[in-house]
């Protein structure tokens, strides 16, 4: 096993370092703060695979060669990041299905499954609590707001409308 010392980071000026606790961004907090080897080595794990729900921590830790415990690295994760490894984890699962209502037809019960909710009825209440909107509206909203930009960009609806004949008059 080889030891990675953390590497130190430079906080810059003062208001960069209050920038940095104030921001809404909850990703770019995570990547600003979360400077410790073992904490990024972590989070690439369940950025790698973020379906993945069931992680045995200290079978995680001892696979990544961390030399720590799954207790050690839930602490470390949430005083490096200030989110809990199960929220951060939660959060990409979700992040993950968003995306698939956005860019997928696929139904609301299979995005939920992908993501690793066997319960959709969770899915709807986790999916509401992070994002504001159920998953069916999110989609709907979603594709309301594509539609506009679409009629305003190279006119291919427009091509698919068959025009009425001109009837002359008189």
């Amino acid at each position: 096993m080889n030891y990675e010392s953390p590497i130190v980071q430079s906080w810059g000026n003062l208001h960069s370092f209050f920038d940095l606790f104030f921001s809404k961004d909850i990703n770019s907090q995570i990547e600003l703060v979360s400077g410790d080897w073992r904490v990024q080595k972590l989070k690439n794990l369940i950025d790698s695979d973020p379906a993945r729900v069931r992680w045995n921590l200290d079978e995680v830790c001892k696979q990544l060669e961390l030399c720590i415990s799954g207790r050690q690295a839930r602490r470390l994760f949430k005083a490096c990041t200030g989110i809990g490894i199960k929220d951060y984890a939660k959060k990409r699962r979700l992040d993950a299905a968003a995306q698939a209502l956005r860019t997928t037809d696929s139904p609301v019960k299979a995005i939920a499954m992908d993501a690793g909710y066997v319960h959709v009825r969770n899915f709807t209440r986790c999916f509401l609590k992070q994002f504001g909107l159920c998953p069916t509206k999110f989609r709907r909203v979603r594709s309301e707001r594509a539609a506009p930009d679409d009629l305003l960009g190279d006119g291919a609806e427009q091509r698919h409308i068959q025009e009425a004949p001109v009837i002359p008059v008189g």
